[in-house]
């Protein structure tokens, strides 16, 4: 059953991007290319304040720092552009009055890794990474506080604290600097890796790795049915030899056995002399 759902699924996103034809994927390509060109041509202003991330930046600002203030944002994000000047204006403060704490901002077009980390689902996005303690998994908060210079300042200076960690403070068993979120970063780099090589029919990337997805669950169900069956077949062959070597065993031993002598008829029983000497005895 579960198989006929998996190809349902397949079919319905491949029929409905090719089913109506050409024009989506033109209006498709065509937003990639204005994102693209406002990429290229609207860029967020830098800062000197402001720790541009990649993936061996955030590395080496992760083990030096104990407070991290990170903003997930986009070229071509219009609130980005919008905030730009309020969090330059804010970086510039802390660095004066929280110079312990590395203010950073991370494009998500370019690091993958770090947007899927961390689920960043709206932009911008700010985060506060803080490790509690020397060698202890750092705690991870999105940030509530209105973004602004006064209000993020008043957060990083302890504000923090009214928000809960995500994966919770006792466990943290599950947040986007430890296994959790290596793995969601390695996801989504391989989303992306996938989408650009593979997507031949220029649909949405969403709607290309489901169908991605269903297909790979369905060859596992295929694969794993035929080393199933298979597994069963050696262990059925494998009773049935233990079986019959156990038989000729039996066979033998009953063979080997010395038969046993019949009684002769010559010779009195027990029971016969018995009586005949109670007999003489009367007599």
């Amino acid at each position: 059953m579960q198989l006929k759902y998996v190809l349902a699924a397949v079919v319905a996103v491949f029929g409905s991007s090719l089913a109506q034809g050409k024009e989506p994927a033109a209006q498709y390509s065509g937003e990639l290319e204005v994102e693209a060109a406002a990429e290229a041509k609207q860029l967020v202003p830098k800062s000197d304040y402001v720790i541009e991330l990649d993936w061996a930046e955030y590395n080496r600002v992760l083990k030096t720092h104990d407070m991290v203030f990170i903003e997930f944002y986009a070229n071509w994000c219009a609130a980005c552009h919008a905030m730009s000047s309020e969090f330059d204006a804010f970086a510039k403060a802390a660095h004066k009055e929280y110079p312990q704490v590395a203010i950073a901002r991370a494009d998500i077009t370019k690091v993958e890794y770090l947007s899927s980390s961390y689920m960043v689902n709206m932009l911008p996005e700010l985060v506060f990474v803080r490790r509690p303690a020397p060698g202890v998994t750092p705690e991870v908060r999105y940030v509530t506080a209105n973004f602004t210079k006064d209000d993020l300042l008043d957060y990083i200076g302890g504000g923090w604290a009214a928000d809960k960690p995500a994966g919770e403070y006792i466990s943290l068993w599950c947040t986007p600097t430890n296994l959790c979120g290596h793995l969601g970063g390695l996801i989504g780099e391989a989303v992306v890796y996938l989408d650009k090589r593979f997507n031949r029919f220029d649909i949405p990337p969403w709607a290309f790795m489901a169908a991605f997805v269903s297909v790979m669950y369905l060859v596992g169900q295929v694969l794993v049915g035929f080393l199933a069956r298979l597994m069963r077949r050696k262990y059925r062959d494998h009773i049935n030899k233990k079986h019959d070597a156990f038989v000729q065993v039996i066979a033998g031993s009953a063979s080997s056995a010395p038969e046993a002598k019949p009684a002769s008829s010559s010779a009195p029983s027990s029971a016969t002399k018995r009586a005949k000497g109670k007999t003489s005895k009367k007599d």
